[in-house]
């Protein structure tokens, strides 16, 4: 079904922007991109987070193919339930080739997929998705989970990025809540560039955003997702489990832009 949804999506592309701007739907291998990802580091990234969590798959009682294809020009990562106990995690090369797009905004998106599987409630309210984590909570496990694992075992090794001094002096010197922050800036520079009405986004401006219900059947606001993924770099918890690695209050939880108790 989300295969299909994928389809839709991209045909809508075709017909409405294919006259206009390619860019808009698809980025070719031999595009120019302001990216740093590349063809390599694409499967590198992906290969490294797998062999980070294929225990805790195994724990779990789930299999799960890493499906990834460089060539593919268009924009699109995603979980599915192919036949559980079966399930895969996809990721196309169109979307690693987003300008902007790092070391540490890729590993985000390979971590929030492994998030949809493990990361726990809240799942998806939309009873078509509810074996999958919600959005907001498959961000918040890619960075106080998944990313710390990554770059503890393989240190960044790209291109110096520059975070303001507010920012990393809320960071205090954590390289975890660094490394997130770094991911967050990343990652919404592919909101950004898929979602082109989307405003400036900024780690020093937090959304003022505050639902009265959790937000469980789509993605929080962008801002939102900037925020979780920066805050969750400061949860403090056994990120090496997967049994009480949630900050459920104060420093490093869930922000009420998208999570309510």
């Amino acid at each position: 079904m989300k295969s299909l949804l994928i389809v839709t999506l991209f045909i809508w592309s075709f017909s409405s922007v294919a006259t206009t701007d390619r860019s808009r739907y698809e980025i070719l291998p031999t595009d120019p991109t302001t990216s740093t990802i590349s063809k390599e580091l694409f499967y590198t990234v992906i290969n490294r987070v797998e062999s980070l969590y294929n225990n805790d798959f195994a724990a779990k009682g789930i299999l799960v193919d890493f499906n990834a294809d460089w060539e593919t020009s268009y924009f699109s990562a995603w979980a599915h339930n192919d036949n559980p106990p079966l399930y895969s995690l996809n990721f196309w090369g169109g979307m690693a080739r987003i300008p902007g797009v790092n070391e540490y905004g890729w590993a985000f998106v390979v971590c929030h997929e492994v998030g949809h599987l493990l990361g726990g409630k809240p799942l998806n309210s939309l009873e078509l998705f509810s074996w999958t984590s919600a959005e907001g909570q498959a961000d918040y496990f890619a960075g106080a989970h998944c990313l710390k694992r990554y770059f503890d075992r393989f240190p960044y090794s790209g291109k110096r990025v520059e975070l303001s001094s507010k920012v990393s002096e809320e960071c205090n010197g954590s390289e975890h809540c660094l490394n997130s922050a770094k991911a967050a800036i990343s990652f919404t520079k592919i909101i950004r560039y898929l979602y082109r009405e989307t405003p400036e986004l900024n780690l020093e401006t937090p959304s003022s955003l505050d639902p009265q219900a959790s937000i469980l059947s789509s993605y929080p606001d962008a801002q939102c997702r900037m925020d979780t993924i920066f805050q969750s770099g400061k949860c403090e918890n056994d990120y090496l489990s997967l049994e009480s690695w949630v900050c459920e209050e104060g420093l490093g939880s869930r922000p009420k832009c998208w999570y309510k108790k």
